[in-house]
Parts: structure tokens; C-alpha cells; sequence
């Protein structure tokens, strides 16, 4: 309880014996103060609850909140009138998260998003971007890079871009897809032999899937597709929008505890007698809210493959499926003449506090939007403990792949701003959209996940598992520890008096 100045910590305990409770009122003093500024719960569950401006000298009844505690840092971008949510980045780049008995994830720690041309606008000369953590995890940023996408206007360009559950991981390109080799499936039916092709031509979210009690779990579903002809080899690759709700490690933990294992989207073909054989093991899934992923099944058919199905039992929801049969640069298409990639340098790279952005909890599950300009200065979320990138000027430590990571947490957020002053003029006939790409990792404050509730111990590059054994360590050379002397001082117990005085310094 703070109020007046005044902090009163108290615990409500458990059972006192069979069948029994104690009971869950206080009775707390406000002095000379006629309201509370801020009520904090921390729940058995492990969730952290604010109530802010309680009034007092009336009876008070708190109900714990269903919320998000962690899921991924987001980025927003300046559109001409404000800075738009773009997407969370970085799921597949989360550290120690629990996926088995004695195993933990292997952490993908880069991301590319791209930035729609028609969503960006220059701010002052340059563009600008802010990349925030809203939630209540440890953030590790190495590099950021934007990317001018030069191509022809009748040529569409993604990111191979997609969350795969085991190495290998996408590596970097963009698929290029030309508008008359992209077209909507010619049918589409979910495991109840429901069309929903119509779903998908109106871009509306579907997912008919019987969830189970373990979050981003579903009871197991699948998708049939029909390919519009039959394929005989060359370029195919399917352009899937859509969404998932993030499973965590808890949830993980307690599925496997009932038996229920994840399993990663799968896809079948059908064959000409009647059966389906499976094709791809992992065809990966959005890595996050609503987003283009891309699934390569160039040469993976059978030929005569006119059906194929995807198969899954996490809780996955599709609005958008394209089929594209586009020759991409390495099979043949002259890239000077269909693609050019100009990097932008980055000029401005300053860490502060921003705030807790409205979140605004949309349908299906997993897709959240935030709205970056109405915040609050607290929430219901804590911070883990540990030594954090101090705030001020951090543009040195995010323009190479060096271990040099900004660390920052709850509330925290990066102001980049990008010098598109030397770009190369565009060809005529041609439009640019952007690649930003985030190198980094991030860890959850989850009770399966491992060191959750602290910032150490810090992730590398070469570290391999996480948490890594001890004849590994993070790099202590003149350079990394001069760096970790210079930036790395805001020391953070994670609950912090200051943060309820509203006093955050400069944003």
C-alpha cells in the first residue's frame, strides 16, 4: 500500500488447516491521506496487480486480474500523426524458457518485420521508430537496422520470416511474390469440413478449434487447402497471415505434466490414392500478433499435389493465405533488375522511460493492440532484479552484433531514429517498403523459466543453451567490461519505491 509518502507491506496467508482459510480482509491505516495512490497485489499465481486511487474509508473488493504478463517487446513507428503499434518482435529470441523435462528453448535472437510504405513517414527529417518493453520481462537489444526495399510496383516483398521450433532457423532473404503468380486458394476447410475459404478471402480471423485449459494449447486442429493446380515442381510457397497466442513456459510445464505435448504446425499432401503423407515437419507459425509468414514448399510435393494439410494443436488463427508460385532470385530472376536492399544508417538511439501504453486486448486471443501516446506511469507489472542499461545515449551499443546489449525492462523503451537522407532514388515504376530487424533476446519473469525473476546472468552470441554452464561466460575482455562499467549501473530490486512518486525523468 502507498500512500501519503508511506509504504505497509502486509501477507494474507493461506489454508490454517483442513477445509480451512484465513480470512482475506485488511484493515489498513491511510493517515492524513483520504485515498490510497497505488494498491499492489501479488497474487499466488505469481501475477502482480496495481490498483491506483483507492479511495478510503470504504470497504474495497479486488478480483484478480487475467492479464499478459510477458510475451514480447513492441515496436512502434512514427506514421505522419503519431507512433503506430507495429508488431512485437523477438518471440523466437526468448531465453531459458522451459519447452520439456531438462530442456530449454534455443533462442533464434533476430527478427525482421516489415514496415508497410504506406505506414511510415518522415519526423523531422528522419524515420522514427520507438521499440518498447510494455510487459513484465528483461529485454537484451544488440542491433537494430532498418532496410529500404527497392522493387518493381507490381512486386510484393516479405521477410522469410517465420517461428520455427528447432534449429535450423530462416535464414535472411526476401521472397518476392509478383501479383499474378500470388492468388488465393481455390478451397479451404477447417477439421470440421467447414469452408472457410470465405474467411479468408474477407480477411476475417477464423479458428473453430476447441481450446484446452493450458494457454496456447488447442485440442489438435488442421487446415486443408486446395492449390488451385496441381503442382509439378518449380516455385511454391504459401504467404500466410495470421496470429498466435503465445504459449508460456507455465503453461508448457503444465501440459506436459498432463500429457499434452506441443505440436508444430505440420503439412501433409495428398496423394492420388487417397492418403496423406506428411511432407514438412515444421512449417513454423507466426511468430507473435498479426503478421506475413512464409513457408517454403518448393520440391517438398509429390507431384500432383493439388491438397495439402496443416496440422497443429497450438492455438493459431489465420485471416490471409496466399499461394505464390514466383521464381525468386535464386532460381534464375536477375536480382539487380527485381530487387535492391540500401540499409539506413542509424543517427539516434537514446533508452529512457516511457510509461505502460493502453493495451487494448482484441479477437482472437493474442491479438493486442497498443496505443502508444495514452500511458500510465505504473502497472501491474514488476521488473527482474539486476544491473540495467542506465538511461541517456545507448546509439553506440546498437550499431553492430558485438555482446554490447542494452538491457532495459517494464516501462522501458528505445528511441531509434533512422538518416534516410542518402537513399538512392527509386526507378521508375518502382515503390520501396522497409525491413526493420531487431538482433536481441528477452526473457520472461515465468515461474518455469530459467533465472525469470533476474537480469543475469546476460546472454551472447556463443553461449548455446541458456542458462549456459560455467565453463561458458558472458565475454569479460577490456572492451565488455569497460562497456559493462560505462552503461550497465541502474541497479533495479524490482520493486522500487521511486516509480510510485511518478517521478521518471525525461522520456
Amino acid at each position: 500500500m502507498f500512500a501519503g509518502g508511506n509504504r505497509q507491506k502486509f501477507e494474507i496467508a493461506g489454508s490454517n488447516g483442513y477445509l480451512g482459510q484465513n480470512s482475506p480482509y485488511l484493515t489498513v491505516g491511510l493517515g492524513d491521506s483520504k485515498d490510497a495512490d497505488i494498491v499492489r497485489m501479488t497474487w499466488p499465481t505469481g501475477v502482480l496487480q496495481d490498483e491506483i486511487n483507492v479511495a478510503g474509508d470504504k470497504e474495497q473488493k479486488f478480483l484478480e486480474i487475467d492479464r499478459r504478463g510477458s510475451s514480447c517487446p513492441t515496436l512502434f513507428v512514427w506514421n505522419g500523426e503519431r507512433y503506430e503499434f507495429v508488431a512485437d518482435m523477438l518471440g523466437a529470441g526468448v531465453v531459458g524458457h522451459w519447452v520439456g523435462p531438462n530442456q530449454r528453448d534455443i533462442p533464434r535472437p533476430v527478427e525482421y518485420i516489415k514496415i508497410d510504405r504506406n505506414a511510415i513517414r518522415e519526423k523531422d527529417g528522419k524515420l522514427s521508430f520507438r521499440f518498447m518493453e510494455p510487459l513484465e520481462e528483461a529485454v537484451y537489444l544488440d542491433q537494430t537496422r532498418l532496410l529500404a526495399v527497392d522493387h518493381p510496383d507490381d512486386v510484393d516483398v516479405y521477410p522469410n520470416e517465420y517461428f520455427a521450433s528447432n534449429p535450423p532457423y530462416p535464414e535472411f532473404k526476401v521472397v518476392v511474390s509478383k501479383s499474378e503468380d500470388a492468388r488465393p486458394p481455390a478451397g479451404a476447410w477447417d477439421e470440421h469440413d467447414h469452408d472457410v475459404l470465405p474467411d479468408l478471402l474477407s480477411h476475417h480471423y477464423f479458428g473453430n478449434f476447441a481450446l484446452t485449459q493450458f494457454q496456447g494449447f488447442a485440442q489438435p486442429h488442421s487446415l486443408v487447402l486446395d492449390l488451385g493446380e496441381a503442382y509439378q515442381g518449380g516455385p511454391l510457397w504459401l504467404l500466410l497471415h495470421g496470429e498466435v497466442e503465445y504459449f508460456s513456459a507455465n503453461s508448457m510445464y503444465a501440459a506436459s505434466q498432463a500429457g499434452v505435448q506441443a505440436i508444430a504446425p505440420y503439412v501433409e499432401a495428398l496423394g492420388a490414392n487417397g492418403k496423406w503423407v506428411r511432407v514438412i515437419e515444421d512449417m513454423g507459425f507466426p511468430a507473435g500478433g498479426p503478421r506475413t509468414m512464409t513457408a517454403d514448399l518448393s520440391g517438398k510435393l509429390p507431384p500432383g499435389t493439388q491438397k495439402i494439410r496443416i496440422t497443429t494443436n497450438l492455438q493459431i488463427y489465420w485471416d490471409n493465405i496466399l499461394v505464390s508460385r514466383t521464381p525468386q532470385n535464386s532460381e534464375g530472376t536477375d536480382k539487380a533488375e527485381s530487387l535492391r536492399l540500401t540499409p539506413f544508417p542509424l543517427v539516434r538511439a537514446d533508452l529512457a522511460f516511457h510509461g505502460f501504453p493502453l493495451k487494448i486486448e482484441g479477437t482472437p486471443p493474442g491479438n493486442v493492440e497498443y496505443i502508444y501516446e495514452k500511458t500510465s506511469a505504473t502497472g501491474p507489472y514488476t521488473r527482474p532484479a539486476g544491473t540495467y542499461t542506465r538511461y541517456g545515449d545507448v546509439l553506440p551499443l546498437l550499431t553492430a552484433l558485438d555482446d554490447k546489449l542494452v538491457v532495459f525492462g517494464s516501462g522501458d523503451e528505445v528511441s531509434l531514429d533512422f538518416d534516410p537522407a542518402h537513399l538512392p532514388d527509386l526507378p521508375k515504376g518502382w515503390v520501396r517498403d522497409y525491413f526493420f530487424a531487431a538482433n536481441g533476446y528477452e526473457k520472461d519473469m515465468d515461474f518455469y523459466a530459467a533465472e525469470g525473476n533476474f537480469v543475469a546472468p546476460l546472454p551472447f552470441l556463443r553461449m548455446g543453451d541458456y542458462p549456459y554452464p560455467v565453463s561458458k561466460s558472458f565475454p569479460l575482455d577490456d572492451s565488455h567490461v569497460n562497456y559493462l562499467l560505462e552503461y550497465n549501473t541502474r541497479q533495479m530490486s524490482g520493486n522500487e519505491q521511486r516509480g510510485y512518486s511518478f517521478d521518471y525523468g525525461p522520456k
